[in-house]
């Protein structure tokens, strides 16, 4: 079985529509590549268009999931298109101490996450 890793990117600091589209685009890029099987957080983001809710309830969510995912892969936002780059995010943040408080490891690259998979689900 290919591990589920979620992905962990900004979302409210920046642009969020930025932010979203790059989180899309990481999806895409692992879902062609066949290594592992991404999880989009930021798909909230298009339910919260239909249905707001508080932001802390899109953080409660997240987080009751992360103890079902194998590992995670914290990202910035880099947009060379636009000029555009963001690190920060407290959300993200957050949730890397989770998966950290889970023992589940963090990855900061494709690179290493897939050596990891490799290693792990072959």
């Amino acid at each position: 079985m290919k591990p589920i890793v979620y992905i962990a990117s900004p979302y409210t600091k920046g642009d969020v529509s930025v932010n979203v589209h790059f989180q899309c685009k990481v999806f895409d890029e692992l879902m062609d590549e066949k290594i592992v099987i991404p999880v989009v957080p930021l798909w909230s983001h298009f339910q919260h268009t239909i249905f707001p809710r508080p932001y802390k309830d899109w953080i409660e969510y997240d987080l009751a999931l992360l103890n079902r995912y194998d590992a995670c892969l914290r990202l910035g936002v880099v947009n060379e298109k636009l000029n555009y780059s963001q690190y920060e995010s407290s959300g993200a943040d957050g949730e890397v101490e989770k998966f950290k408080s889970l023992n589940k490891p963090i990855f900061f690259n494709k690179k290493d996450l897939y050596e990891w998979a490799g290693e792990k689900h072959t």
